[in-house]
């Protein structure tokens, strides 16, 4: 029986105080692949595509952060927003498109992403 999670989560990062070690664990506990990249170390299956980064630390977000994919991400940041979300950080450019880091009402970290056009 396959199963396919029925979310939008499209990504996840390891945001922390400590990108290499965390990267270097989560390679030999799981058997995962380390790429490092600027300041992310892009995590892999085998002979997969990257599916997780590990990533310096950020203010105000730490942990596991999963991505949802949004086609309009400047309205969908103004509903969270009115919905009780905190936005930590917007519009972060980035090779695969823009994202905007928040924490949700309960203070678990999400973000929100939009493609870019070369994706």
């Amino acid at each position: 029986m396959e199963f396919t999670m029925p979310t939008p989560f499209v990504w996840f990062d390891n945001i922390g105080s400590n990108r290499d070690e965390t990267a270097s664990f989560l390679g030999k506990a799981f058997g995962w692949s380390e790429n490092n990249i600027g300041p992310m170390t892009f995590l892999t299956g085998d002979g997969e595509l990257p599916f997780a980064a590990a990533c310096d630390a950020m203010k105000d977000i730490s942990g596991w952060v999963p991505y949802i994919e949004v086609d309009d991400l400047e309205a969908e940041v103004a509903k969270v927003s009115a919905l009780g979300a905190n936005v930590v950080a917007a519009n972060l450019d980035g090779p695969a498109g823009t994202a905007t880091f928040l924490t949700d009402p309960g203070g678990a970290p999400i973000a929100l992403w939009k493609r870019g056009q070369n994706m």
